[in-house]
């Protein structure tokens, strides 16, 4: 992330007028299609050719990267991306961020807000779940080191300083839903590497799977949906940008498949912010069951 994207998506998250003063449209949830494509498809009506309606319903195409290509067949694809940002950065979208909390760590993201990873401050969760496995006293020593290992020095991908959210409740829920399951993925890393996977199967016994809702400013949403990179850049290259991807081709594909929802998807869209979400973002937090995580 460029400090330039990274002082304004701090100054927007330090700023509560963002959320609680500023009115936005309304809030849009990915999965829930039938709410949100008859507005995509007033705001994208000029777009939206009795030709291209034709192909659409004539072709049935198959797959969503298709329906889209068709789209920018009839229509001019740089004009539909610029109508869809400024939609979209209009509204507030709703993100997702699986864990596994207690109580008590429920009521200090309430009070407090996700806060970014601090490898460090996790040391006192592991060692008091990992405490209970037989071996723990021979490996209790290597904690510190492991925690290093994967925090400050990035083993296996960066996390340290970062809040995550998914743009699918389904997806976290149904698709890859190990973050519910399993908790914290920096935990998972750090209790399977110590030891293995009782280790992390131990993370399972700590606290309840709890899927917390996230409003988010869509300015904000698409900022953190491209967290290395500039929206102009990557279109540069000719690609649409992330979570407007998301939103157009499963709109496209709704106008061939009327019955489509997209919450089927199960899509993995990350955000990523590098600040406090603060509390006053989040929606809810809903506890899960067992049953909620199978993967039907």
């Amino acid at each position: 992330m460029t400090p330039l994207i990274l002082q304004v998506q701090q100054a927007a998250l330090d700023d509560k007028t963002s959320i609680t003063d500023v009115i936005f449209d309304q809030s849009i949830e990915f999965d829930n299609i039938d709410e949100w494509a008859p507005e995509l498809s007033a705001t994208l009506k000029h777009h939206i050719s009795d030709h291209l309606v034709l192909a659409l319903t004539k072709t049935t195409p198959k797959y969503f990267e298709d329906a889209r290509d068709l789209l920018f067949e009839h229509a001019d694809k740089e004009k539909i991306i610029d109508d869809m940002l400024v939609w979209f950065r209009s509204k507030q979208v709703i993100g997702y961020h699986g864990t596994r909390l207690t109580d008590e760590e429920v009521k200090a993201v309430q009070d407090s807000g996700l806060l970014p990873l601090k490898a460090s401050n996790r040391t006192e969760r592991l060692s008091r779940i990992l405490s209970v496995h037989p071996r723990w006293r021979e490996v209790e020593s290597t904690l510190p080191n492991i925690i290093e290992l994967y925090g400050h020095n990035e083993y296996g991908g960066r996390r340290q300083d970062q809040v995550h959210l998914t743009l699918s409740a389904a997806g976290l829920t149904k698709g890859f839903n190990h973050y519910l399951t399993h908790g914290s993925e920096f935990d998972q890393c750090v209790a399977n590497h110590i030891l293995g996977p009782n280790g992390k199967e131990l993370l399972k016994q700590a606290g309840h799977p709890r899927l917390i809702h996230v409003n988010i400013p869509g300015a904000i949403a698409l900022d953190a949906a491209h967290p290395y990179f500039k929206i102009e850049d990557l279109r540069s290259r000719g690609e649409v940008p992330n979570l407007i991807k998301n939103f157009l081709e499963a709109w496209c594909y709704r106008l061939a498949h009327p019955d489509f929802q997209s919450r089927d998807l199960r899509i993995d869209s990350g955000m990523t912010f590098w600040s406090t979400i603060p509390s006053h973002w989040l929606v809810k937090i809903n506890t899960l069951t067992e049953e909620d995580l199978t993967k039907a």
